[in-house]
Order: structure tokens, then C-alpha cells, then sequence
């Protein structure tokens, strides 16, 4: 099957939109990747980087391993896959690294938990050998296992989501009784005063002319929630 001279034509067009993808992905700066590319034997700057994601300075192929190198991609083509699959990628891949960050992190602090227990089972062992009285609080972790925090940790974030939908629901029913007495939350276009020019959040401040001969106005105090009636 023969393949559309396209293809190969908007390989170019990818490299630039997808270093941009998997350098933000990344959380790398341009400054940042052009560092890591010099270091790399490349004379790359901030603008060197610039121009290549804005499409204006052709890539070569060592450049474009190279490049791959400094953001740790798997493969350097993917820097040359269709820009939409890009995205889905290097969010996939940035997900992966993420959870894999988080186990070594969840293993580490489980070690570490581990081997405070040891240090709280020798301590309690010795003050009984000398004939301290231990209180039950000194061996409160003695019977703790690790895999507690985990199932706490779960459980604490269920709570947590479902007491975000509980705070929206008394929310909207505030809002809603709030319109039930006549008092508007949403900002309404036709209450302000155009003057003919663009509007723009920094046009000017409320209630003060600009200089398109734009007016904001406030909304009627009537409506205001301390003029609400009871």
C-alpha cells in the first residue's frame, strides 16, 4: 500500500507542536530544555526552543533524539506521532510516572513505619524488663498495622467528595432562595453601558468612563442580599 506523500510532509509540523505537549506535560520550561540540550553538546537557548515549537527553525534528526532524551521520552518518534495522539500520550505517560512516583513514595514511608515499630517494640520491652509500668498509649502502634493507613486514606477521601456535594447542595439552595427573593448572582450583559469600543476587564474601574467610552454599572441596591426583606 503506498503512503500519502502528506504523511511524511507534516512530520515536521508534529515535532514542533509535540515538543511543546511533552515539555508543559512535564512541567519543563523552555529555558529549562535548552539547558538540558546544552549540556548535551547542543547550542540551544530559550529562543532556539521558541522557534522550533513555533515551527520556525527546522529540527534534525540527532536533535530530535536528543531532545527526546532531555524530556525522558520512551521513544524519540513520538515526538512525530499525529499531535492529538501526542496529547492523549504524553498525558497517559505522565499519569504512569505520577502513580509510580507515589508507590515508591507509599513503599518508603511504609518502610519507615515498619521500622518505628521495632523501635517502639524494643522501648516498651526494655522499660517492662527494668519494671516501668508501660501505659496502653506506648503500644498504641504495636497494633496498628500499615495497611491501616491505606484503607484510612480511602475512606477519607469518600467522606471528602461526598461532603464537596453536600456543601454544593446547601450552596445552590441558598443561591436558589436568594432568586426566589428577587436578587440576581449572574451578571447581566444588558446592564452595562456600552459606548461603542471593545470592552476589556482593565478598560477601566466600576462606574468610571474608559477610554472607548465604556460605563460599567453596578447592580441596583435594591437587589443587593442586605436589602433583602425577611
Amino acid at each position: 500500500m503506498r503512503e500519502s506523500p502528506e504523511v511524511f510532509s507534516e512530520i515536521d509540523k508534529h515535532v514542533a507542536a509535540n515538543l511543546r505537549v511533552y515539555r508543559e506535560a512535564r512541567g519543563v520550561s523552555q529555558e529549562e530544555l535548552a539547558q538540558r540540550m546544552t549540556d548535551r553538546g547542543f547550542g540551544f537557548s530559550q529562543a532556539t526552543i521558541w522557534k522550533i515549537e513555533q515551527g520556525k527553525r527546522p529540527v534534525k534528526i540527532g536533535e530530535v533524539v536528543a531532545l527526546a532524551r532531555a524530556l525522558g521520552l520512551i521513544r524519540w518518534a513520538d515526538l512525530t506521532l499525529d499531535p492529538v495522539e501526542a496529547n492523549y500520550q504524553a498525558r497517559l505517560e505522565q499519569a504512569h510516572r505520577d502513580a509510580a512516583d507515589s508507590y515508591r513514595q507509599l513503599k518508603v514511608a511504609t518502610t519507615a513505619y515498619l521500622e518505628a515499630q521495632i523501635e517502639v517494640a524494643i522501648a516498651v520491652r526494655e522499660a517492662r524488663d527494668a519494671g516501668v509500668s508501660v501505659r496502653s498509649l506506648w503500644t498504641t502502634w504495636l497494633k496498628t498495622p500499615p495497611e491501616r493507613a491505606v484503607l484510612e486514606a480511602r475512606i477519607e477521601e469518600q467522606e471528602h467528595d461526598a461532603m464537596l456535594e453536600r456543601i454544593d447542595d446547601a450552596v445552590g439552595q441558598i443561591i436558589e432562595a436568594l432568586h426566589d427573593r428577587g436578587f440576581e448572582t449572574i451578571l447581566d450583559p444588558a446592564a452595562i453601558e456600552h459606548g461603542g469600543g471593545p470592552l476589556h476587564p482593565d478598560d477601566g474601574p466600576h462606574g468610571e468612563s474608559t477610554e472607548t467610552g465604556a460605563r460599567t454599572t453596578s447592580p441596583s441596591t435594591e437587589h443587593r442580599p442586605d436589602k433583602i426583606k425577611s
